[in-house]
């Protein structure tokens, strides 16, 4: 009965070992896609910036109010 107990226990520690690297890489790989998605978030955010910027340029339009259209 003890060796029964101890490769119970030793089958739960490996379980828990597995279980631990299983949750690392599962962790991994979730903090991975919320990085690319921040990222590709910021990108298409400064593209449109620059889109923007670049369209206001070469439309010569400006907000300020002294200058008359």
């Amino acid at each position: 009965m003890e060796r029964l107990g101890a490769a119970l226990s030793g089958l739960a520690f490996a379980v828990l070992i597995l279980g631990g690297f299983v949750a690392v890489r599962v962790l991994t790989r979730l903090f991975y896609s919320v990085v690319l998605l921040v990222e590709t978030l910021a990108l298409v955010g400064f593209a449109a910036l620059i889109g923007y910027l670049v369209y206001r340029i070469l439309l010569g339009t400006s907000d300020d109010p002294r200058r008359s259209s």
